[in-house]
Parts: C-alpha cells; sequence; structure tokens
C-alpha cells in the first residue's frame, strides 16, 4: 500500500479529522518533494526535516496528523486567498494552493533567504503561489495582500501584530500559536461585524518562525524569564513548588525582565577579567544558584514534551486517545 495512504487511514483511525478534500491534497501532494531527508519519519507521523544550518537551525515540516488539523482549521475554499507566515518547506503552501485552486491564491512569507530560496526551487510549478522575504513581524511587508480570507502562522508568536489583524477580511480568520517559546495556545481569531473574536483551539508547542532562532546559542534575558514564567504557571496548577520557591522564582524573572533589551550575550570563549565584573545575566543566575540549581530536574520533567504520534504503524489507541490537549498537537 502507498505509504501516504497507509498514513491517513491510521490518522482516521485514530480519531484525526480528515475530509475528503484533505485526503484528496495530502494525496496527491507529495511530500518527498519537499525535503532531501529521509521521508520515513513523515510517514511515522513525525516531524521532516527540510532544511539544517551550518549553526544548527532546523526546520521542519510539521507532523502528518497537526499538518491535517491546521487543514481542517482552515476551512478552506475554492478561491480562498490565503497567507502563510513560515513556510514549512513548501509542502503547506502546495497543499493550501491545490485546496484553494486556480482561483484562489497563496502569498508565503518567511524571514529567511536560505528558506525562501528553498522555497523557490519547490514550489516553481504552483501558479498561483507568490515568495517573499520578511525581515520582521513588526511592520507589514510593502508586498503584504490587503486583504485575505485565511492567514495561518506556522511558528510561535507571542501577539499577533496590529497590522496583521487588520488584514483579514470580514467572516475571514487568522490561526496561530500564541505564547511563549516553551509552548502556545493555538487561537483562531476571526473578524465578525462587531469585531475579533478569538477561539482556543488546544494547546501546542511550535518552533520559531525564523530558522536563525532556532539555532543553538545562549538564551536572551527575556528567553530565560519566559521559561521560567512559564514553569512557574505550570508549578502553581499543579502545586509542584512551594510558596517560597514561587516568589524567588518570580523576584528572578523580574530581574530578569528589568535588564537591557541589547544586552549582548555573555562570552565564554575569552579569558576572563575578574576586574572588569561578572556579565549581568551571569551575575544575576549566580545569585540564584543556590535554590534554583535544586530546580533543574524538576523544570526538566516540566519541559519534558512527549510528542505524539496517532498515525505511527505501532499507535495504540486504546492506551493513547487524541485528546487535543498539550501533547497532542505537537507539531
Amino acid at each position: 500500500m502507498d505509504p501516504m495512504q497507509a498514513l491517513l487511514m491510521r490518522l482516521g483511525e485514530a480519531g484525526i479529522p480528515l475530509d475528503p478534500r484533505i485526503i484528496e491534497a495530502m494525496m496527491e501532494v507529495d511530500v518527498r518533494g519537499f525535503s532531501d531527508f529521509d521521508p520515513t519519519p513523515f510517514f511515522h507521523d513525525r516531524p521532516l526535516v527540510f532544511l539544517e544550518t551550518p549553526s544548527g537551525g532546523v526546520k521542519t515540516i510539521s507532523a502528518p496528523h497537526m499538518v491535517a488539523t491546521l487543514l481542517t482549521h482552515l476551512e478552506l475554499k475554492k478561491g480562498h486567498d490565503v497567507v502563510l507566515i513560515g513556510a514549512k518547506g513548501g509542502y503547506f503552501a502546495a497543499l493550501i494552493g491545490h485546496l484553494v485552486g486556480s482561483d484562489g491564491s497563496v502569498s508565503v512569507y518567511d524571514p529567511s533567504e536560505e528558506v525562501i530560496l528553498h522555497l523557490e526551487e519547490r514550489l516553481h510549478d504552483l501558479e498561483n503561489c507568490e515568495l517573499s522575504e520578511i525581515s520582521s513581524l513588526n511592520k507589514a511587508p510593502k508586498s503584504f495582500p490587503e486583504s485575505s480570507n485565511r492567514v495561518l502562522v506556522t511558528g510561535s508568536i507571542r501577539e499577533l501584530p496590529d497590522w496583521l489583524d487588520g488584514s483579514v477580511s470580514d467572516g475571514g480568520f487568522i490561526i496561530a500559536p500564541l505564547g511563549g517559546e516553551v509552548n502556545q495556545t493555538l487561537i483562531k481569531r476571526e473578524r465578525l461585524e462587531d469585531g475579533l473574536h478569538d477561539t482556543a483551539l488546544g494547546s501546542v508547542v511550535f518552533g520559531p518562525v525564523d530558522i536563525k532562532e532556532s539555532e543553538a546559542g545562549i538564551p536572551s534575558p527575556d528567553t530565560l524569564a519566559d521559561v521560567l514564567e512559564e514553569a512557574a504557571a505550570f508549578a502553581r496548577v499543579h502545586e509542584a513548588m512551594d510558596a517560597k520557591t514561587l516568589q524567588q522564582m518570580d523576584d528572578l524573572i523580574t530581574e530578569l525582565r528589568c535588564l537591557p533589551d541589547d544586552l549582548p550575550p555573555p562570552e565564554f570563549n575569552i579569558e576572563f577579567d575578574e576586574d572588569e565584573g561578572k556579565h549581568p545575566l551571569i551575575e544575576i543566575l549566580s545569585s540564584a544558584e543556590e535554590w534554583l540549581g535544586g530546580l533543574w530536574p524538576l523544570l526538566a520533567e516540566m519541559f519534558n514534551i512527549r510528542i505524539q504520534n496517532p498515525g505511527a504503524p505501532s499507535y495504540d489507541s486504546s492506551s493513547k486517545g487524541f485528546s487535543g490537549g498539550h501533547e497532542d498537537l505537537i507539531p
């Protein structure tokens, strides 16, 4: 049996929503045309790497169960104009292009030149698709459509910019994973007659839109604060820390947030000069070492994300139901 056909059958048996149009699109658009890496993980319902950078950055095509879930939430029709922010290797663009047809359009934006070059090689036959590099989400690119029926953001983002909210036509909507770097909530923001309305579609974990942000490096103070903030929120819900520790976490988060935005990262590849003093980030973490050090095993367990793959050949639906929660919707 064709591996995609077998995969779609397993996804259906696991309860993943699959209407006939989505099945047809996923059968028609071959994911192997969008990555030179071994496609086996994809057919086992895992993310598929499509690009790696020399600095260790990695970009993936979402696992099939997430692909099907997002396509279902988009409610695409023939003639729709769709904006895709974050390319996902071109696979999403090809699927969306198939679903909206020649009367519709797909506009793809990605902040990485490497990703755009990858898309140009893979999507040159897709006539209803335009590709653009975007420098930042802080302001609308010049080429951005004035009005779109659907916008899909495929990477984590804390808040949607106002200009993006304003780009959606009446009755249209944006789907985006809103939240911190560790986990997000998939939000559907719909434009109705009385304004914008948000609907939560489940907890998810998406990587960043920009491949550079996936490269290994020293996290910024804000990133560390994000992680600790999410850990503290988790600990409060599950009563995993005492009140004193939670207060220490809150104080540390405040200190990290107070560091300047343009603070350069500490450098560990040069000889340390004691006369210059410690880097502010290192100084703050060192002062918290006594109580924070003992929390690392607990923090590691909190963020030990188990990726669900209900479409895998060995998936046991009797023991791992698809509930739509945090671990089910990891891309």
